[in-house]
Formats: structure tokens, sequence, C-alpha cells
């Protein structure tokens, strides 16, 4: 039988959340934005559904799992669009663009003429006000508010990516963003601190023991430090300010959990440490659920996940060398007449071009189990058959590698893709 709502919210979870709604109206006064119904959108960022239908069988995510079982939520595969990508994703459901031409996380900006990645500030607020300037309200104005999205969106707060490149429009929200912030503490700070402190001392542990056995620093810093400032630090934040923002009645809450799309990928999806982050935001659900259920204006919650994840070993571990090198460096391998045959679709082979041409170094973008190949500074993307004539060795050497399992380009308006 299908459970109301309110009837999710065990009593003691419904006492607590009673408290805490009364502790923060009691000392921040509520917004002037209104809608017909207030949301609080949950993204967990890179979580597939398929671990989500485990974790829950498994007891990993017992209160998503209470709410599936219950008949009041269901879970449902969802196709957003390819790339499967945050920025695509965000771009899609913040402003609406159906083809928003993000090809992934990081890319060669063609307008911009250098490489962008959108955990770069300045890169993110680029491209949010590219996507502005199509002219389409966003999901987020009129008095919404975000929590680390890539993108503003016309929020009224400034928790996102692309604010963090400008240090005056985070020092004009910083007393905005701190409202409430005592009145929702839902731990003393001795409690807090020490726990913080050894959530900090196991990720050094970790990190450690990890690049020791990898034989591997690259990435390990930069993995620290989200670990201990975003993972700990940014999502206690952005969580206790959801909690104020529901009793304040902000008619629209977009709060993005990255902490296992992060731990995903530098430990890949099914490790013990991104299943550890399943169980810790399963929790912090819980509590956004009781206090949405309590607040004066109750909340409609909805979870949604951009893409997923799935193990690889990266082609620098399998051969030894970068795609740099196997694209560019060392024999070019003869180009099969049956990859010729299929990018040429019937039209004359070119003659090779030789031709002086504006000085462009290539540009390889690596993305987890894909990459992006840039080999001219042009607006436009080189097409199949002047690839041919112009680097029919680059062609050569990735068709032919036993690693790379298809090469994507364009042929004349469409698509084509040589599987390897």
């Amino acid at each position: 039988m299908r459970e109301s709502l309110s009837e999710l919210v065990s009593e003691n979870s419904r006492n607590w959340a009673n408290s805490v709604v009364r502790r923060i109206g009691s000392k921040v006064p509520p917004v002037a934005a209104r809608r017909a119904r207030n949301v609080l959108l949950v993204h967990l960022d890179g979580v597939p559904k398929a671990l989500l239908d485990e974790a829950i069988v498994s007891g990993r995510m017992p209160f998503v799992g209470h709410l599936v079982r219950s008949g009041a939520y269901h879970l449902e595969n969802a196709f957003w669009g390819a790339p499967t990508s945050t920025p695509f994703f965000q771009a899609g459901l913040l402003y609406g663009l159906q083809h928003p031409n993000l090809p992934g996380y990081s890319w060669f900006d063609r307008a911009l003429r250098r490489k962008v990645q959108m955990n770069t500030p300045g890169d993110a607020m680029a491209i949010d006000a590219r996507l502005r300037g199509h002219g389409r309200t966003s999901l987020l104005e009129h008095g919404g508010h975000t929590y680390f999205s890539l993108f503003h969106a016309g929020a009224t707060n400034r928790m996102c990516m692309s604010t963090l490149s400008s240090f005056k429009l985070m020092a004009r929200s910083f007393a905005y963003e701190m409202q409430g912030l005592g009145a929702a503490r839902t731990r003393g700070a001795w409690d807090f601190l020490r726990s913080f402190g050894m959530e900090s001392l196991q990720a050094v542990r970790e990190v450690r023991q990890w690049a020791r056995a990898v034989n591997d620093w690259r990435h390990e810093q930069g993995f620290l430090l989200s670990r201990i400032l975003l993972q700990r630090l940014g999502w206690s934040f952005a969580y206790t300010k959801s909690l104020v923002d529901m009793v304040r009645g902000v008619p629209l809450i977009y709060l993005v959990y990255g902490n296992y799309d992060e731990v995903a990928h530098r430990r890949g999806p099914r490790s013990e440490l991104a299943m550890q982050e399943l169980h810790r935001v399963d929790a912090s659900l819980a509590e956004l659920f009781a206090v949405a259920r309590a607040a004066p204006e109750p909340y409609d919650v909805i979870l949604l996940s951009d893409h997923g994840h799935v193990d690889s070993l990266p082609l620098e571990q399998r051969q030894g060398r970068r795609l740099e090198a196997v694209l560019f460096e060392g024999p070019t391998p003869p180009l099969r007449d049956d990859v010729q045959r299929g990018l040429l679709d019937g039209r004359e082979p070119p003659t090779p071009d030789t031709s002086a041409r504006e000085p462009f170094t290539p540009v390889v973008v690596e993305a987890g189990n894909f990459a992006h190949i840039y080999l001219s500074g042009r607006p436009a993307p080189l097409e199949a058959r002047e690839l041919l004539a112009r680097y029919p060795e680059v062609l050569a050497r990735a068709t032919d590698n036993p690693d790379i399992g298809m090469v994507a380009m364009r042929r004349g308006a469409e698509a084509v893709v040589v599987m390897g």
C-alpha cells in the first residue's frame, strides 16, 4: 500500500525536524519569492541507476530504499542526451537547452581558442554567459537557490562554480550566504571539529597509501583538497543552507551532491570509498526529507542523476604512454582500405594536402574513457575527407590501435564511427 509522504518520516526524525524548523524560523525571515509548489532538487552527480538499485537492495541506502519500497517514490530510467557529462546535463536542466554544444567536462573551445575545463571558475563563467546569451529563462530565476552547480543560471544566491571567478561577487554575497547557518547547526562545534579532523586524517592516509601503491601522485593533491574542502566542508555547508532555505520558503533549491562522482573518478565507481559516499548521502537525504515535510510550506523532493560510471583501465596503463604519443609519434601503419571507403562514402579519394596552414599545436583532451582530438584551430571540425587529405597518419594510428574501440568524426553533415 502506498504511504503518504508524511508517513515516510519516523517519529524521531519528525520531532528533530520540527525543532530545527522552529529554531531557524525564529532567527531568519521568510523570502518574498513564491511559486505554486516548492521544490528541493537533489542532483546525485555521477550515480548510475543500476548502482542505486544495488545500493537499495544491499541496504547501502536504507532511506532511499524506504522511499521506493513505500510506493511513494520509484526510480525511472532517463536519457539526458549525449555527451553524458555534467555541463551538458546542467545546461539542459537549468536553461532548457536541448543542444547546448558542450562536448564534455573539458574541451578545446573554438570560440575562445583555448582549452576549457568546468572546474575552472573563469571557464565556467564564460560558458554560463554563453548559455544565457541564448535568451532562455532559467529554472532558478525568480528566487531559486543553487549549491555547487557549475552555472549560476539566474539564482538569487551565488554558490556555484562560475561565481568563484569573481572575488567581488563572492564578497557581495557573503553576508547573504551565511544567513541562518548558526540557527541551522545540527551538531556542536567541538563534535564537528573532532569529526572533521578524524576524517581529514583518514583522507591523508588513504591518499598516501593509494599514491604509493600505484606510484603516481599526479592527481592526488587535488583529490585530497577536494575531499577535505569540498566533500566535507562544502557539502556540510550546502546541506545546512538547504535546511535554512526550506524554512524560509525559497521556491526552488538545486542541491548538487558531487562527492560520489569525485571519488568514483579517482577510485572507481564500485570502490569501497565510493560506496561509503552513497551511504553518507543517504543519511543526509533522510534529514533533508524530514525538514521538507516539516517546513511551513512543504517541499516536493526530487532526486536525479546525470550520468554513470564504468570501470575502465586508462590507455596509459595499458600501453605505457599517453594518447598524444599514440596518435602523433612512432611508425605509421597503413590505413585500411575498408576504413577509407567508409569515410569517403562513394566520393573520390583526396589528393594529399601539404599546403601551408595557420600554426596550430594539436590538442588532445582526455576525458575518462573517451577523448577529444583537435587538429586545427578552424571554427568548424574537419570533415572525414579533409582528415584523409591532411592527417592520414593520425587516422591510421587511431583506427589501427587495439585499445581504441571507436573513432568518430564528421562525414558531410552527419557523423561516422569507425569501430576498432
